[in-house]
């Protein structure tokens, strides 16, 4: 696990993270009294004899401006108010904690991190074949299918998936970021003008496999390369929702976006097994509703956000090409084999998946 040099001006040593995570994260209150203080103002229904006093930390790549660094703050701050102000928490977020790793597992591998999330497109790349449907193109067709298979009986059937792989960490609710569009340096017109461009990917093979599928050069590039990787040429596009587009200010350097929604970007809260494991069952309870509380807020703000930026967006002069029906059903057609290639043994979960819109 490395820190950014932004997190050692903080003061963060090493030693200091290894006091953080001490007994599974929690550690002494600043005073004695101040449980008493929280107990004799709180107003919940949790029994805060069985809440341990406790400091968590959360993490993400995106910033707090984001609706993802907005709702690892707003899970953080539900635990708070719900404990009664006994679980503090300190954030890490625009990437100042960097796992040492590419899988999920790796971010909680050394114990610094309590809280963080999962992407639920990357779930074949972190080795759980059933998920890898999950990155596969239209899959899940918007977010109304999505939260559709959020909130469905195969939405639980996941998550409990997801917590027996073994990594490290305990899946507690969905979230999401909004559909995946492509996104030039030069014009476009139609999704056929992707042909020849490089395009910037995740390290995914679906993802290789989809550019080129469309007739582009995938290359696999860091996000916080992106930007740069535009603006000298050594990319043509890139893809990712409208809010990582606009907080990583990529319309400064590719000013045109293919709307063509590829990939639904959706994910999951987690904590890690080391704090999981240490919580009682009335503080398990409390980031249970947490965690469903701060999926409520993704999901709505999601929605509100994603709409104001694809306004300020086009008032800036950016140019949004939508696809036309003929054109999205062109797109399925050819990325179609992709599911047999990739997800060969769960295309009947594929068709489960598709009928829950």
């Amino acid at each position: 696990m490395k820190l950014r040099k932004r997190a050692l001006v903080l003061g963060l040593t090493v030693s200091m993270f290894l006091g953080l995570m001490a007994g599974c994260s929690s550690k002494e209150a600043p005073s004695e009294n101040a449980g008493t203080e929280n107990e004799s103002a709180y107003t919940g229904s949790y029994d805060l004899s069985d809440v341990k006093e406790r400091e968590i930390a959360i993490a993400d790549r995106m910033g707090e401006a984001h609706i993802m660094g907005r709702t690892q703050i707003k899970f953080a701050e539900t635990v708070k108010e719900l404990s009664g102000g006994k679980i503090e928490y300190v954030k890490y977020l625009s990437g100042e904690i960097e796992p040492g790793g590419n899988h999920i597992r790796d971010m909680y591998s050394t114990g610094i991190i309590d809280a963080a999330r999962g992407q639920l497109e990357l779930l074949g790349y972190y080795g759980y074949e059933k998920g890898s449907v999950f990155g596969l193109p239209y899959v899940i067709a918007d977010r109304d299918h999505f939260w559709k298979f959020a909130e469905s009986e195969l939405g639980v059937e996941v998550l409990e998936d997801i917590n027996s792989q073994g990594w490290g960490m305990h899946a507690l609710s969905y979230i999401e970021e909004g559909a995946r569009h492509f996104f030039t340096v030069k014009d476009l017109d139609s999704y056929k003008d992707l042909a020849g461009r490089k395009i910037r990917v995740q390290s995914s093979d679906i993802y290789v496999g989809l550019v080129e599928t469309l007739g582009g050069s995938a290359t696999p590039i860091a996000w916080p390369e992106v930007y740069t990787a535009l603006s000298t040429g050594v990319v043509d596009g890139a893809e990712n929702p409208y809010s990582g587009y606009k907080a990583s200010l990529l319309d400064e350097v590719a000013p045109y976006i293919l709307e063509d929604g590829h990939i639904f970007a959706g994910g999951f809260l987690a904590v890690s097994d080391q704090l999981w494991n240490d919580l009682s069952e009335t503080e398990k309870a409390i980031f249970e509703e947490a965690a469903k509380t701060a999926s409520a807020y993704n999901k709505e703000e999601n929605q509100t956000d994603e709409s104001a930026i694809k306004t300020q967006l086009l008032e800036n002069g950016v140019k949004i090409v939508e696809l036309t029906d003929e054109e999205r059903e062109e797109i399925k057609a050819l990325v179609k084999p992709m599911y047999q290639e990739f997800a060969p043994d769960y295309l009947d979960l594929i068709e489960e998946i598709q009928n829950l819109k």
